[in-house]
């Protein structure tokens, strides 16, 4: 072991001295920074996961590439760092004997195969020509990225009370994203649409996502929602008066798709939690009132949606289980991204679909996963989020602890909002609600394989 260490330590001398001679004092700094984030990481893994919970809101973006059918490459800096993590995480694995690679949960099986089928079906797309080789690269990393963070996360995080540390930090996280919310609302003119920090200059609305906080708020109401139900009055309370001051942001997003996550939230509620039902039904009734009320925010709200179907902008007939309707420009591309799918790409390839960036973006996630992964990718992705859904309701039956409970069932409640607001975005590939979403995942798979197996068996009885 100590000649691997000093051979390893020789030939990143050897590489650090080249770089030095051939980069510039830019990409020296940036090295420099690279390697101490590394050491830290192997050092030590659990503060280094922390700087990924800051990182996943609060980084900026670097646009590195071209398109492809308005898919645009970006990589984040909590990309580099999420790497950066894994990698030297991967190197302690290596060197400590002990702890298996990949920890055995209920998700592990279906997010392999996802992840293998990602990676067959764009080889073919790209063996076809039909696929910029570049650009998908890219977008496959960015899926794995994902699946990384999730096993990097399960085999770090060791105990309940690891977790807890993490999903304080977290909520922090959300504080400063809220707080930048109101202000960018505020100061980004008539038409501004609240956004997430470094998604777009202040003053410029129209470069930036609102979905993706959209969907990063429906994981924070989904938490707080438990923390509602499960929680002491104290803490119940403050989850509400939490619930109340994102709402607005939340509104000002004008998200329809993230409305619909939220309003098939509503009932999801009522059937996932056991208890506190009527306090459940005040703090929601708290909720439609506040949003009914806000001065400016809910007139837009309500145009905003009407504009879908009615008005001057929607001049785009269709038809649909016999019901004539008319769509704006932008519910239009929803639809027609999903009836594309079904009669010209998914009869040409319908088992493993075209690949990853085979069929542009879409913005419809179940016309996604069909198109590039075909009707075998799909009921994969359909396994792998019902694993997900199963584990965090036996961690909400097997745990007494309120907040272990908040945090399963809000996670169930959560991927509810999560899988009606991918009728009109592609949620599960946008950074900004997957990275918190799989940590979240993680959270409480690592709670989950603290159950007993003969619980685990009287559960499923």
């Amino acid at each position: 072991m100590n000649y691997l260490l000093a051979i390893a330590v020789a030939v990143l001398a050897v590489l650090a001295g080249w770089f030095v001679t051939v980069a510039g004092p830019g990409f020296i700094v940036l090295g420099a920074l690279a390697v101490g984030i590394s050491i830290f990481a192997f050092f030590s893994p659990r503060l280094s996961l922390l700087l990924v919970v800051f990182s996943m809101l609060l980084s900026p973006e670097i646009p590195v590439g071209g398109a492809i059918s308005e898919r645009h490459v970006v990589v984040r800096y909590d990309d580099i760092l999420i790497a950066i993590i894994f990698i030297s995480w991967f190197a302690r694995t290596a060197i400590e004997k002990g702890r298996a690679f990949i920890v055995d949960t209920p998700a592990h099986k279906p997010i392999l195969i996802y992840t293998a089928l990602c990676v067959v079906s764009t080889g073919l797309g790209i063996l076809r020509g039909d696929i910029n080789p570049k650009v998908s690269f890219f977008y496959v990393v960015k899926y794995i990225q994902y699946f990384l963070l999730y096993f990097m996360t399960v085999n770090i995080v060791r105990d309940p009370a690891e977790i807890k540390k993490y999903l304080k930090a977290a909520l922090l996280v959300a504080a400063i994203v809220t707080v930048y919310a109101y202000y960018y609302y505020f100061n980004s003119g008539p038409d501004g649409r609240s956004s997430a920090p470094f998604e777009a200059a202040v003053g410029s609305p129209g470069e930036s996502e609102p979905a993706s906080l959209g969907g990063y708020y429906l994981i924070l109401f989904g938490v707080l929602l438990g923390l509602v139900v499960h929680a002491p009055l104290r803490v119940s309370a403050a989850a509400i008066a939490a619930m109340l001051a994102v709402l607005p942001v939340f509104m000002a997003t004008y998200s329809r798709a993230s409305y619909i996550g939220l309003t098939a939230m509503v009932p999801a509620s009522f059937i996932i939690f056991s208890r506190r039902k009527l306090f459940l039904f005040t703090a929601l009734l708290g909720m439609l009132i506040v949003g009914v009320i806000l001065p400016g925010i809910s007139e837009k709200t309500r145009e905003r949606v009407r504009m879908t179907y009615t008005g001057e902008l929607a001049t785009r007939g269709v038809e649909f289980m016999g019901v004539k309707l008319n769509l704006e420009e932008s519910a239009y591309l929803r639809y027609n991204s999903l009836r594309r799918v079904l009669t010209e790409h998914l009869p040409k390839h319908p088992l493993l679909g075209r690949g990853v960036t085979g069929i542009g973006l879409g913005d419809n996630q179940y016309a996604l996963v069909l198109g590039e992964l075909g009707i075998i990718g799909f009921f994969v992705f359909l396994w792998m989020l019902y694993s997900v859904f199963g584990a965090a309701r036996a961690v909400s039956l097997a745990y007494d602890e309120f907040w272990i409970k908040a945090v399963s069932t809000g996670l169930m409640v959560a991927l509810v909002g999560l899988l009606f607001q991918g009728l009109g975005v592609n949620t599960f590939i946008i950074v900004r609600i997957m990275e918190p979403f799989w940590m979240l995942t993680a959270f409480v798979m690592v709670l989950h394989g603290g159950i007993p197996p003969r619980r685990l068996k009287a559960e499923d009885a």
